[in-house]
């Protein structure tokens, strides 16, 4: 009878672990436990051995559940972060409301493991959605290394001053988004520093960013120069064009006077 509340403690902690917060099973309840559990000194010795038969399988059934519990806890946890990350993709979706349905339906325990399927594709479309803006990180910077190499002032410029004004862009090699897309953690821990969304954004400003290092090194080879940006118009006509263009033309004569232009 020393040792009774000891068992009834235990007792309650398994049945404890034999659920939880979705998507686990609600914890299990046994009007046997709560006759343990409620009484005291003899009374609670005599409930245990009355109820031992119903205890014992209830002992095996919920450690054996505990042990799947916890064997799948981790990979529930891994498909939630790549849940939470796949809230900006556009086609994830269905995906994400069957990582709801599994919550709701506290179904983490069900046969066949409902998360391996999810976690797999989950991380294919990570995959994909990382190959696709990496192909284009790679085009866009190419593009915009051809317009360096294809000016006369970036030409007069030594590797040291190239690299320091690529550099201030973040426009260098070292700078390039550093991916990894082999096995579900790695493509985790990618998501951890770079958010598709952001990198779609910087991708996007690349363009720019090039721009500002032609400027940059137009300016360290002209001191003098002058930006002059090329005014707006809707052209329908060609009277239009030939009033645009007597525009221009003054524009650009006025500024030859200041010193050397580019326009933009």
């Amino acid at each position: 009878s020393a040792k009774a509340p000891e068992f009834a403690d235990k007792l309650r902690t398994l049945a404890e672990q034999a659920g939880g917060e979705p998507p686990a099973p609600e914890a299990p309840h046994l009007d046997a436990l709560e006759a343990v559990r409620t009484s005291s000194g003899n009374d609670q010795l005599k409930a245990i051995v009355t109820n031992q038969a119903e205890l014992l399988t209830a002992i095996d059934e919920w450690q054996a559940i505990t042990d799947k519990i916890a064997q799948r806890r981790p990979a529930w946890g891994t498909l939630k972060q790549l849940a939470d990350h796949a809230k900006s993709l556009p086609d994830a979706e269905p995906l994400l409301a069957q990582v709801s349905q599994i919550r709701e339906h506290r179904s983490l325990l069900d046969d066949p493991d409902p998360v391996q399927p999810l976690l797999a594709n989950l991380t294919q479309q990570f995959r994909d959605t990382f190959n696709t803006l990496q192909e284009r990180y790679a085009q866009e910077h190419q593009a915009g290394m051809q317009r360096l190499e294809t000016d006369d002032n970036w030409q007069q410029l030594s590797p040291e001053e190239r690299h320091d004004l690529l550099g201030a862009k973040r426009l260098t090699a070292a700078d390039a988004p550093v991916i990894s897309l082999g096995a579900t953690d790695e493509v985790l821990e990618t998501l951890n520093h770079v958010r598709p969304d952001a990198l779609a954004d910087r991708i996007a400003a690349l363009s720019s960013r090039f721009d500002d290092v032609l400027v940059a090194a137009a300016e360290a080879m002209e001191p003098g120069i002058q930006f002059v940006s090329l005014p707006h118009r809707t052209l329908k006509t060609e009277a239009d064009i030939d009033a645009w263009l007597e525009d221009v033309r003054r524009e650009l004569r006025e500024a030859l006077q200041q010193g050397p232009v580019i326009t933009q």
